[in-house]
């Protein structure tokens, strides 16, 4: 349910005893444009019926706004359908009863544009001291369990935003994905040995292969809206213990099964690649005698998608970041092979 605070374009500038006083205090960040985030400041507190006490970026395009009172979210989005898409699908989603998410705060009839972003306020849910991750069992148990229960809401919604949303070819999706990290090969063999690239190849190459033998013999799967990218980080741990899932920019209609696959693979590394680790969680293991899901987790989704984007922004002169990437190729390569060969067996006895 969004939060009418004030309607800030009309000339009130009081809202709950808040009055307009003169900014305390922005927090910067070494190499950052520090005369961006004064433009920044000056713009919301000519806009904000409130006092602004401070700023602090979270990442990039997403910032802390706080005063004595009040503390929120800010997130400036590139295009107004992607800030009113956001607002309205988390307006939807609590409508289904799924409060497990924070809602947008209204500050007036008219978003606020800065610099050609749109700017979205959302709440702020006060973090636990031990934040969310996938290190044990019970956490990752808690995290597919909320991922269930969001994707149980949204196949209620898929009618109101079949329209607005693609679909996601998930096989289609993955072989750019590959393609790509072939064409990355000539760099990623200055850090890979090629035995290894060869192999994760054509692991790609039996996944995407099964996937689409075994799905044109399925019935067509029922739709969900997709979370899209469930890693750790988009879990937020409240002071409370209760466990939200924030961050929809990648929503999608698709069949549940893309978002665990996205899931497994995101959890995997944190259990030895074990696959006896996916057979002990409930939701989880209900997919495992499907072989569409079987030979979607043989593709090697992160380290595809993280070398493209490392070597897209020429990141891999940047020693700390490689070193984790070598890191999740190499020295856990033996680990996944024995993953990828239990598979096989299942698949192909």
């Amino acid at each position: 349910m969004e939060i009418q605070l004030v309607k800030c374009l009309t000339g009130i500038t009081e809202c709950h005893g808040l009055t307009m006083k003169k900014a305390m205090n922005i927090n910067f960040h070494p190499g950052r444009d520090d005369l961006y985030f004064n433009r920044l400041f000056s713009y919301l507190k000519s806009r904000l019926p409130m006092e602004i006490d401070q700023i602090t970026e979270i990442r990039s395009h997403v910032y802390l706004v706080e005063n004595k009172q009040l503390k929120c979210i800010l997130k400036a989005f590139p295009t107004y359908e992607e800030l009113k898409l956001q607002q309205d699908f988390t307006s939807s989603i609590k409508k289904e009863g799924f409060e497990q998410t924070c809602s947008f705060l209204k500050f007036g009839d008219f978003p606020l544009c800065f610099e050609n972003r749109f700017l979205g306020f959302m709440e702020y849910i006060q973090p636990d001291l031990q934040s969310f991750s996938y290190l044990s069992d019970r956490e990752r148990e808690e995290g597919v369990e909320l991922l269930a229960s969001f994707h149980k809401a949204t196949e209620k919604l898929v009618p109101e935003f079949e329209s607005i949303l693609f679909k996601q070819d998930l096989r289609r999706k993955w072989e750019v994905r590959a393609e790509q990290f072939q064409k990355n090969i000539s760099i990623l063999h200055y850090f890979i040995p090629k035995s290894v690239t060869e192999e994760i190849l054509e692991w790609a190459k039996i996944s995407l292969k099964g996937m689409t033998q075994s799905t044109n013999r399925q019935k067509r799967e029922h739709q969900v809206i997709l979370h899209g990218d469930v890693a750790h980080h988009n879990y937020i741990r409240a002071k409370t213990g209760q466990l939200y899932i924030i961050d929809f920019d990648l929503i999608a209609i698709g069949p549940v099964k893309n978002d665990l696959l996205q899931y497994a693979n995101r959890i995997l590394p944190f259990t030895g690649w074990s696959f006896d680790s996916l057979e002990k969680m409930k939701i989880m293991g209900d997919y495992l005698t499907d072989p569409s899901f079987l030979y979607g987790l043989i593709y090697p989704s992160d380290i595809f998608r993280e070398w493209n984007r490392n070597i897209r922004a020429k990141a891999y002169y940047n020693p700390k970041r490689t070193t984790q990437l070598i890191n999740m190729t190499v020295h856990q390569f033996q680990e996944r092979k024995l993953f990828v060969n239990k598979l096989i067996d299942i698949l192909e006895p």
